[in-house]
């Protein structure tokens, strides 16, 4: 067991150091390689002269594209191969509106704006396929390159000219699916994953679990984790296999903020403190704000999205980093230890967002993979913390259930032990006898008894905190009848300076009947019970006190029932309402109870 209860402390540990050796792993060996791996398609170049942004015309060198290409180039010349009529030629105009001539022929318009809704200047980063007929590799080649934005990266015209293929289509397809199929695969999981536990929140959301709302927006956030890791890691393939390039666009840059938006209500929902929930409340209304916005100017052609990619990330970053601080806030001020995985889970996505703002700026690596492994980095860490914590609540449910059972015998142990036989026959023989003296007594004791019956059956039906008043008017009841048999031998005194508060039902009547039964009436002169409450410091304090005959320490009371219902009490006091009983007792000179709740 106790091997058991490390190796789990130590998974969160163990788990994250393994995210990052792959997060290293995944940024040292991977490379943007385009299509060429793929052995069904064949590279295939050009060769002549460009002119760029309308300059003169100069032989093509791969330095030129990096010579400052502000929007235009035009390159002619022939390609280094034929192209047979089976054959179907694959580009990459990633943000490039692309015309290819063959002969003075127009064959390829790719990205033209006229082929776009109004609303949005781009669409599509995928390779695109195209069948062009039988090329020689004497036809003259003419292509026409404009960039769709300014502020796109000269890379794009490196990566059009790195990635010009030509190949059989559905070969094609084959290799895709053959060579790609594993992120696709990663990204439905996570999607999957994400409907499953949403599904689960509405079956078990009757129970009322402190992570319940936490559970909902994880499901959330893998679900738009899942669709990020799709579209990041497909995006090269994506308009191939969902051919829907403006839908497509719209969703790769609308799922980060939705993804982010899910994990700050999942902050939020983990945070326990009140000010700086509703700082973090604040704070996600004004990332709401800031990334609705942009989404409604796109949709109705003021803005391009794409122009502000890089300030959406920034945002993101920001956001994401204050919702770190008010973690380690909330852990260092306020001692919360669960934040701590709270911040676990939230370090591989601020670090990805970082990474991916700082080389959306160097172009160092593939800036998509830093994103696609912080999100599937901060599922896994988010499933694990998250479902300890269902299966703990779980566990706490359960023990409830069992502590409910435990609380339901106890007040039919206690009921019993109130309405004993013998109690019973003296109080009907006490009655007996008043009625034949005294009509109005009688009647007057009778409602008294009735109502001491009454307070112990609704015992049995109550598993709630009582007010003391209540209680104190069942002690009453009880205190009269016995008065009845023993008259001026029982003695009561009050001194309650606190009485506004609440306590499980039947918990002060046994131990006043344990002070007359066993303690004063033990005695021929009978003695005095005095019943105290008062508040000291943050606890509430109920003092039942007597003169009586007291009893041994190392003795029970002579009435077990009695005894059972004062165990009893001390059980549901520690049950309902976290209270302690103490019993202090000496032969002689009387016994003390002392009842402590918290106030």
């Amino acid at each position: 067991m106790k091997h058991d209860r490390f190796y789990y402390s130590r998974l969160p540990i163990v788990l994250f150091y393994t995210i990052c050796i792959v997060f290293l792993l995944t940024l040292l060996t991977n490379q943007d390689n385009g299509i060429g791996m793929l052995e069904s398609v064949d590279p295939i170049t050009i060769s002549g002269t460009v002119s760029i942004d309308g300059g003169p015309v100069q032989e093509i060198e791969k330095t030129l594209w990096n010579n400052g290409i502000r929007r235009a180039l035009t390159v002619t010349g022939r390609f280094n191969r034929d192209i047979t009529k089976d054959e179907s030629l694959i580009i990459w105009p990633r943000n490039l509106r692309v015309k290819i001539y063959v002969n003075d022929k127009l064959k390829i318009a790719s990205g033209q704006r006229e082929q776009f809704p109004q609303f949005i200047r781009y669409a599509g980063n995928s390779f695109k396929i195209f069948y062009i007929g039988k090329v020689y590799k004497t036809d003259t080649i003419r292509i026409e390159i404009q960039k769709a934005y300014e502020t796109c990266r000269i890379n794009v015209i490196n990566s059009f000219f790195d990635n010009l293929y030509v190949g059989r289509a559905g070969d094609l397809y084959q290799s895709i699916m053959r060579n790609e199929i594993i992120n696709p695969i990663v990204g439905l999981v996570l999607i999957l994953f994400g409907i499953q536990v949403l599904i689960f929140y509405f079956v078990q959301n009757s129970m009322k679990f402190d992570y319940m709302h936490q559970i909902y927006y994880l499901g959330w956030f893998c679900i738009a984790g899942g669709i990020t890791y799709i579209c990041d890691s497909c995006y090269e393939f994506i308009d191939l296999l969902f051919p829907y390039p403006v839908f497509n666009t719209l969703v790769d840059l609308s799922c980060i903020p939705f993804l982010l938006y899910f994990y700050l209500m999942f902050i939020v929902n983990a945070l326990k403190h009140k000010k700086i929930k509703r700082f973090m409340r604040w704070v996600t209304s004004i990332f709401v704000v800031l990334e609705l916005i942009p989404l409604f100017l796109q949709f109705n052609g003021i803005i391009d999205l794409h122009v502000l990619q890089d300030q959406y990330i920034f945002i993101g970053g920001i956001i994401v980093l204050i919702g770190c601080g008010s973690i380690l806030y909330e852990l260092l001020y306020y001692k919360n230890k669960n934040m701590k995985k709270v911040l676990l889970t939230a370090f591989p996505l601020m670090l990805s967002l970082t990474l991916k703002m700082l080389n959306g700026m160097s172009e160092h690596t593939v800036e998509r993979t830093y994103l696609r492994v912080g999100i599937l980095s901060s599922c896994l860490l988010l499933f694990h913390n998250t479902f300890k914590y269902v299966k703990h609540s779980i566990r706490l449910m359960e023990e409830e259930q069992q502590i409910r059972a435990e609380l339901q015998n106890t007040r039919v142990a206690i009921m019993l032990s109130q309405i004993q036989p013998h109690f019973l026959y003296n109080t009907l023989n006490t009655l007996q006898y008043i009625c034949k003296k005294d009509g109005v007594l009688a009647a007057e004791a009778i409602e008294h008894f009735s109502k001491y019956l009454r307070g112990n059956l609704d015992a049995l039906t109550s598993n709630r905190l009582i007010p003391f008043e209540k209680e104190l008017e069942h002690v009453n009841n009880y205190i009269y009848i016995q008065k009845l048999r023993f008259g001026k031998r029982v003695c009561v005194e009050y001194d309650l300076t606190y009485t506004d508060f609440s306590l499980p039902t039947l918990t002060l009547q046994p131990i006043v009947e344990n002070a007359i039964r066993h303690g004063i009436t033990k005695q021929a002169d009978g003695g005095i019970v005095r019943i105290e409450s008062r508040l000291v410091k943050d606890e509430i304090w109920i003092i039942v006190s007597d003169n009586g005959a007291g009893i041994c320490s190392n003795n029970n009371p002579s009435d077990q029932r009695t005894h059972i219902g004062i165990k009893n009490v001390k059980k549901r006091l520690q049950l309902q309402c976290n209270g302690t009983l103490e019993f202090i007792s000496t032969p002689g000179e009387g016994t003390k109870v002392i009842i402590r709740l918290k106030g």
